[in-house]
């Protein structure tokens, strides 16, 4: 499994079909942002998880998302996540992850 962190933003991505692409965010959810997924190409890549993990048990620390997408059809598509407050939509957006993947046979 293809491991892609914050750095990677913008990155394009080869995969085979049947493989999976792990994409791990900070994020801290009690400020209200969270990481979500924007949109991405259902036809070709299938998204299986969305894992939050905040290890420690304080109030206000911070921790990691992580998206885990697998490439199901031969083709290429965009994966989009963004960083926002939900009930306050997309003006609330800081910034957005993307990816390109190729989903080779």
């Amino acid at each position: 499994m293809l491991l892609l962190v914050e750095s990677d933003n913008g990155r394009t991505v080869h995969i085979h079909q049947g493989e999976s692409v792990r994409i791990n965010l900070p994020e801290n959810a009690t400020s209200g942002y969270r990481w979500v997924i924007d949109c991405y190409d259902e036809e070709c890549i299938q998204a299986l998880a969305n894992e939050p993990r905040y290890p420690a048990n304080a109030i206000g620390s911070g921790g990691d998302v992580t998206f885990i997408f697998q490439g199901k059809k031969v083709g290429e598509g965009e994966v989009v996540l963004k960083h926002w407050r939900h009930w306050e939509g997309d003006s609330s957006v800081t910034t957005r992850f993307r990816i390109q993947l190729y989903v080779l046979p």
